[in-house]
């Protein structure tokens, strides 16, 4: 509170300097004003529009003494003096060698006020304030007031100010016009290169410095903006600390009295705490044993309470220890129930403690003796690399969650699913692993069942879709067959001449050739589709693989009456999949968009088929067709199993293409068209994405 009365009282004290800097600051121009406004009228004088330089000398003395300034002096461009009050008129004057105002007044047309600098007629140091005067519209000479740093001494003088501050009025150079103190000393010399600094960066402000004459003062400007003229007080670091350092002073005397009678009374506490707590010891380590301990009455209230606490605390401890053994008991027994297997895994000391589930699961003897290395050697071939990353990820302190196979002494493999927890001591390393495993073989080799089941119904659906193209693709076989019977029958004519044109047979050889293997492609197409074998996913051009699938469905579209547009934009997009069941997805939604517009007029049959990057950067093929649509409330319905709207339909194939394209990690959905009929979109993500996730 002390502290924050000072800062208060000293950001006050600062605040009003800055006001006092202000109102000497405001004093000063308003002098230089009073000196404008009286040479402004000056100038108006007849005799000097006349050029009566003689008449306007006696003027110019008369009205000196209303200035309040030391001389009056008339300047033509050049730096003349044309006339000084302080000389008698037609007296011989200097020119001056340099004059800024002048130049100033002459370039603004504007009153202003000089720096300090040498007089030239008698050499003392003085300062002017100077204003124009017009002939027409330019300025001919300017009539300045000339006055000694004394009259600015005087100013200051008139202010009631603490005699140990310092004050300082300074001219628009830095250099020091008038002082508090010492001022025939430091008249005319440059301020302090701090206040320098300040005046620089700003026209107002505070900082703690050194004053010329070597006074750490806290030192507050305030600068003119009209003149440039700028006043600093420097307030004594003493004086502004002074009341800091009595209350501080004070403080600390009160902070003793009241420590030695806090001692005294802790003194006194403390005997009786230290008794009590000595009472307390011996029934504190029964506690732990769950025995209830016997305590006597004590001195202090709080530790009879303490006491009675203890007594509740060992009642519930006897509570609590016969809880868990009943816990542990009905945990084994679950346990045993459920066929899991129980380990710990000490890291401190490298011990691995299971339970006899556990033993049995993996098949090993109560006798035999477990360890990591005897884990893994156990494990599968195949599955030992990540059971070894998932332990390393355990000691780091991660949960984790795996299943592998196991490799049974007796023959045989079991799946086991195992998870586990790390535990942290109190330097925040991992100490302990916990963990159970659990017999999955039944499940595993359930799963592994309906896989196989999927698969032959995904081939059936497969055999299925290629029977209703098998007119399709006979008529698109026959083409390449026709094409090689005539050309091999032309070949037999050619050859049939006495002389025969070899260079045609030759052309004719070449046609059979091109289109035995185009007949060959389209073969190797329909066994790819037939194949009953699955292939690993790999990265897959997805536009060549469209072209492909409506090169096979070409002949089928045309004769349904079905006009086919493109857009295959993702030029260099690939995917990772079975490229084979992807064609069976792309087949499938085809088919079905054929199917949707048999009621369409012949003129009106459309598919659309596109391909691009959707806005999260995954890959998107939209089949939309101009049928009737899909009732809204049948959307999603479409892709349940044994859903159809066809007369002979299994209602597998969309629940097939759902499942195969959910296996590559995309979507598949549908919704209808704004202008009539519906699309299809299959979402992939692409390459690069799908091989991150994989693992």
């Amino acid at each position: 509170m002390i502290v924050d009365f000072y800062t208060r009282e000293r950001a006050q004290l600062l605040a009003s300097t800055v006001t006092q800097a202000r109102a000497i600051m405001a004093a000063v121009d308003s002098g230089f004003a009073r000196t404008e406004a009286a040479l402004l009228a000056l100038g108006t004088s007849h005799q000097l529009q006349r050029g009566d330089l003689a008449g306007f000398h006696s003027r110019a003395v008369e009205a000196q003494a209303d200035m309040h300034a030391d001389g009056i002096v008339l300047i033509d461009p050049d730096g003349r003096l044309l006339l000084s009050t302080r000389r008698p008129y037609g007296e011989r004057l200097p020119k001056l060698a340099s004059a800024p105002l002048l130049k100033r007044i002459l370039a603004t047309g504007r009153p202003g006020v000089s720096d300090l600098f040498p007089s030239p007629v008698d050499g003392q140091l003085i300062y002017t304030i100077g204003v124009p005067i017009r002939r027409g519209a330019d300025a001919a000479m300017t009539l300045n007031a000339t006055a000694t740093p004394a009259r600015l001494a005087g100013l200051l003088a008139e202010r009631s100010l603490p005699r140990t501050w310092r004050v300082a009025i300074v001219d628009g150079s830095g250099k020091i016009a008038a002082r508090s103190h010492d001022i025939e000393r430091f008249v005319g010399r440059p301020t302090t290169s701090a206040l320098q600094r300040q005046l620089a960066l700003a026209d107002e402000g505070g900082f703690e410095t050194t004053t010329l004459d070597g006074i750490p003062v806290y030192s507050v400007f305030s600068r003119s903006a009209t003149s440039r003229w700028s006043v600093a007080l420097g307030i004594p670091l003493d004086e502004l600390t002074a009341g800091l350092r009595r209350s501080l002073a004070w403080l600390i005397v009160a902070t003793l009295a009241a420590l030695a009678a806090g001692l005294g009374l802790a003194w006194r506490i403390g005997g009786g705490i230290a008794r009590s707590v000595q009472a307390l010891a011996g029934p504190a380590a029964a506690v732990a044993a769950g025995v209830v301990p016997e305590i006597p009455p004590l001195a202090l209230r709080e530790a009879n309470e303490l006491g009675l606490a203890l007594q509740q605390a060992a009642a519930s401890v006897r509570t609590a220890q016969a809880e868990r053994r009943e816990s542990e008991q009905q945990l084994a027994l679950a346990a045993e129930a459920a066929r899991l297997g129980i380990w710990v895994r000490d890291l401190v000391q490298g011990k691995v403690w299971v339970s006899s589930s556990w033993r049995e699961l993996f098949g090993f003897l109560p006798s035999e003796q477990i360890s990591v290395a005897a884990l893994l050697q156990r494990v599968h071939t195949d599955d030992c690399a990540a059971v070894r990353r998932v332990l390393a990820l355990a000691d780091t302190g991660e949960r984790y969650e795996i299943e592998y196979r196991v490799a049974l002494p007796q023959g045989g493999l079991r799946w086991v699913a195992s998870r586990g927890s790390c535990e942290t001591g109190g330097d925040g390393k991992p100490r302990l692993v916990r963990g159970v495993a659990l017999d999955i073989t039944q499940r595993k080799l359930a799963e592994l069942a309906m896989q196989q089941k999927q698969r032959e119904v995904t081939h059936l659906a497969r055999v299925a879709t290629l029977g209703e193209l098998s007119g399709a693709l006979a008529h698109e076989l026959n083409q390449p067959l026709t094409a090689i019977l005539s050309n091999a029958q032309a070949a037999q004519r050619f050859l049939r001449q006495a002389t025969p044109d070899l260079d045609e047979v030759g052309d004719i050889l070449a046609d059979i050739v091109a289109e035995d293997q185009r007949a060959g492609e389209i073969i190797r197409r329909l066994r790819r589709l037939f194949d009953k074998r699955e292939t690993p996913l790999q990265p897959a051009a997805v536009n060549p693989l469209v072209i492909e699938v409506l090169r096979l469905l070409r002949n089928d579209l045309l004769s349904h009456g079905v006009a086919l547009s493109t857009v295959l934009g993702a030029e260099d997009a690939h995917v990772l999949a079975d490229s084979v069941q992807l064609q069976q997805v792309l087949i499938n939604l085809l088919m079905n968009a054929v199917d949707a517009m048999a009621m369409t007029d012949a003129g009106a049959r459309a598919i659309g088929v596109r391909t691009g990057l959707d806005d999260e950067g995954w890959l998107r093929i939209s089949i939309a067709d101009c049928g009737s649509g899909i009732p809204n409330d049948a959307l999603d319905q479409v892709f349940a199993p044994f859903y159809t709207t066809k007369d002979s339909g299994m209602g597998l194939g969309l629940s097939i293409c759902r499942s195969i394209v959910a296996a590559h990690g995309g979507q598949l959905w549908a919704e209808n068209n704004p202008d009539g009929g519906a699309s299809f979109h299959v979402r992939l993500p692409l390459a690069a994405a799908a091989e991150t996730a994989a693992p």
